[in-house]
This record gives C-alpha cells, structure tokens and sequence, in this order.
C-alpha cells in the first residue's frame, strides 16, 4: 500500500501547478498556467475590496470564477444594463458568459478566485450611479 501524500508546490511540481499564489508573491493577480497553442489562461486573483464603484466585462470571452479563500461576493448583470445587477455569494464555481458586468467584492479581510479565461482579454468597464458597499465578516 502506498501512502497518501499532501500537495505542496515541491510535491506536486512533476505533474502540475497548484493553483494558488506563490509563497513570494505578492500581487493581486498571478498567471498560474497558459497555453500559446489554444490561447487561454488560468490565474489567481487576489482583493480585499469591500465596496465598488465601477464594474467590467469581455464582450469576446466567458471567465470563471472559482473560489479559493476566504468568502467572496460575486456581482454581475446583464450585458444590456449594468445598473440592473445581482449579488451572488460565490460558494462554488462559475462560468460567466461572455459580456456580463462583473466585479468581486470580499465579505473577509482578503479572498482569492482561480479565474480562467482567453488569453488576449479586452475589457469594457462602467461607472455605477452609487457605490455597492459590503460590511467585512471575520475570518
């Protein structure tokens, strides 16, 4: 019988990538993987936002959200009208299709989302009418 190992970025690295931040980085996004064949990438992304005034979407590309840590609040509308949002808890994976507005917002100190998406991405970004605020829940 063979044991069962924990993955760690060493233990792991013969076969693959842990999504996750490296222990040394410290930016708000990190390409984990990509592929300049079939062009698309798989990234972590980092925020501690707990309000926002302004929202994007791509118009060419869908975009996942997975949750990583801590708890994350997921607004998105319809691309036909950006002011006509909903506030999702991002308790599990999403796909969003391409031209939805979108913007995360952390209910915990910080949070992380593994994103996969084109590799080119443009973005159209809009201007709310009002702040969105969310109060911060202890980690």
């Amino acid at each position: 019988m063979r044991p069962i190992e924990r993955i760690t970025e060493e233990s792991f690295a013969p076969y693959g990538s842990v999504i996750a931040f490296p222990a040394e980085d410290q930016t708000n996004f990190y390409v984990v993987a990509n592929d300049q064949t079939h062009p698309w990438r798989l990234a972590c992304f980092r925020y501690s936002n707990h309000s926002i005034r302004k929202i994007e979407c791509h118009p060419t590309s869908q975009e996942s959200f997975e949750p990583l840590e801590g708890t994350t609040l997921l607004l998105v509308a319809e691309h036909t009208d950006p002011e006509d949002w909903k506030l999702f808890l991002l308790d599990r994976p999403v796909v969003l299709k391409a031209g939805v507005w979108h913007q995360t917002l952390s209910l915990t100190p910080e949070a992380t989302v593994k994103i996969t998406e084109n590799l080119d991405v443009y973005s159209d970004y809009a201007n709310l009418a009002g702040e969105v605020q969310v109060g911060a829940i202890e980690s």
